[in-house]
């Protein structure tokens, strides 16, 4: 599943993409300068995104 979500902070694409592993997430990258795309595996979607929330990301 791919999603895009507007980025809050200003994060080294390497730490998101780390946050991301543990959920299958993968091909994180950052569009149009404030916006983050990454793939993550269709059942791990919410908890990926909590995560990123969390660590006040998106």
């Amino acid at each position: 599943m791919k999603v895009n979500y507007e980025l809050k902070l200003s994060v080294d694409i390497k730490e998101i993409k780390d946050a991301l592993k543990p959920f299958g997430g993968r091909c994180a990258k950052v569009i149009e300068g404030d916006k983050l795309e990454y793939q993550v595996k269709d059942e791990n979607a919410d908890a990926a995104y909590q995560a990123l929330k969390e660590k006040g990301i998106i």
